[in-house]
């Protein structure tokens, strides 16, 4: 199997040398040989039986028919949400973008060309893919229809050029800005990123550590280095200020499930402190439903950006909502989607969902868009306040939502009691101002309207006798 997962990648390699100029050779020419793709596709041996991919615990999944579907109108923006964009890393997508797969050689075939013997140092990389291939499978969920060879060529492929692409993005001295179209365009560097964290789009993060801890050159960590990456080309995402304590080994880094894990994990705040004997005396709902931005501000509750921390630390404080600033792009959506959905599938923290649901009930319209934003907690790059408020209510579609562990409950209860607090005495003092008349007034108004009636009736009165008696008098 080693040999065949050589093959695959000497085959790969090949393909992109003949992109270059024939003077230029990823590998030593002595196993060409072995590394045509006429002898791979004339391999006598057939391809080996996969090692079962069930696991009691697998981590990276398919995302679930329900949580693609959405409704027609906003499906021309949804219908790619977890699907890669440009390139595909690990077995679902594999292979899918021939131009990165070439790309994947080119980063494969540098790191090589910086050893003495590269078919040496290829297949060192196989054979350590070989010993974590049974527990890399694992992860995934449901059957892998690939060899063992082509798993592990795999590994090699996109493991290495992930761990890369973060090494150069760090270690400017690694980058070749003149070749690397990703680096010549930024662009393609942020749609990369993107597609990094597509919950389908996953390497256990165990294999790329074990990568990285064979070929790093400093003293610095993967998940540093990918929180870095991210943070610059992710705008969409805030993490809190990350540096990893010196006293924290290798059992944190098993703890990290995959990059989206990582991301996802990162971007918490410091857990929130809830009052749980006043939680059992107040209804469910009142944890779950705030009223919109708007009715809100119209009792007096205000907005106020909140500087710093994690988005997802948001404030209820004197009757004001702090909450960090939001970027709304073009790929805010895909981004909180893969999320959700990678939060659907685990056991854990639902604070992405919990967060989709504040912010569906704060907007409902337009005018909420229009209140936050001019409060510095959005900012919209999307387009139209209408197009934002859709997306927010349409976030947490076919999604599962349990009010057992709602992130946000504390606040939802303080909002509700003050909201309901001020509407009551806004109630009052509206009665007050339009409809309040005092009685005195009420009682000396109707005294003068009777003394009035009484009046106008004796004058009416002896109108009447005046003109009878002139009748009389005239006949």
């Amino acid at each position: 199997m080693e040999g065949e997962a050589f093959n695959i990648l000497k085959t790969k390699l090949d393909e992109f040398s003949a992109t270059l100029s024939p003077k230029v050779s990823p590998t030593n020419s002595s196993s060409s040989s072995s590394s045509s793709p006429s002898s791979l596709s004339s391999s006598s041996s057939p391809p080996l039986d996969p090692p079962s991919s069930s696991s009691p615990d697998p981590f990276i999944f398919k995302v679930p028919h329900q949580l693609r579907q959405v409704t027609e109108r906003v499906r021309k923006v949804n219908k790619t949400a977890f699907e890669p964009q440009m390139i595909s890393i690990g077995p679902y997508h594999g292979g899918k973008y021939q131009t990165m797969e070439t790309c994947k050689a080119r980063y494969l075939s540098n790191l090589l060309a910086r050893g003495a013997n590269q078919d040496r140092i290829l297949r060192d990389f196989i054979a350590h893919s070989q010993n974590m291939e049974n527990s890399a499978r694992s992860s995934y969920a449901g059957t892998l229809n690939m060899s063992s060879a082509e798993f592990v060529a795999m590994m090699v492929l996109d493991g290495l050029f992930v761990v890369e692409l973060l090494r150069k993005f760090r270690e400017y001295r690694l980058k070749d800005q003149e070749n690397d179209d990703l680096f010549k365009q930024n662009f393609n560097l942020t749609i990369i990123a993107q597609d990094l964290l597509l919950l389908e789009n996953q390497l256990p993060f165990s294999v790329l550590n074990d990568f990285f801890e064979k070929i790093k050159s400093s003293g610095e960590h993967l998940d540093v280095m990918a929180i870095h990456f991210f943070s610059k080309m992710v705008p969409e995402l805030k993490f809190p200020r990350f540096q990893r304590p010196n006293n924290e080994g290798r059992e944190a880094i098993h703890d990290i499930k995959h990059l989206l894990g990582l991301v996802h994990d990162r971007c918490l705040p410091s857990p929130q402190k809830s009052d749980t004997s006043r939680g059992a005396a107040v209804n469910s709902h009142d944890f779950t439903f705030i009223r919109s931005a708007t009715e809100l501000s119209e009792v007096g509750i205000r907005f106020k950006k909140r500087e710093g921390n994690s988005l997802f630390d948001v404030k209820f404080e004197r009757g004001q909502l702090h909450i960090p600033t939001l970027i709304v792009d073009h790929d805010t959506e895909r981004i909180y989607r893969n999320l959700i959905a990678y939060e659907q599938l685990n056991h854990g923290s639902t604070i992405v969902m919990d967060y989709a649901r504040l912010m569906d009930c704060l907007i409902n319209y337009a005018d909420d868009v229009a209140l936050l934003s001019n409060c510095g907690i959005i900012d919209n790059r999307l387009g139209t306040r209408e197009e934002v408020a859709n997306m927010f209510n349409k976030l947490n579609d076919y999604v599962h939502f349990s009010g057992a562990n709602f992130y946000y409950s504390e606040l939802f209860h303080d909002v509700n009691e003050r909201y309901n607090r001020l509407l009551s005495r806004w109630k009052v003092k509206l009665r007050q101002t339009y409809f309040y008349i005092p009685w005195d007034w009420v009682l000396t108004s109707i005294a003068a309207a009777i003394i009035l009636l009484i009046l106008t009736l004796v004058q009416t009165i002896f109108s009447v006798l005046a003109y009878l008696e002139s009748k009389k008098s005239g006949k």
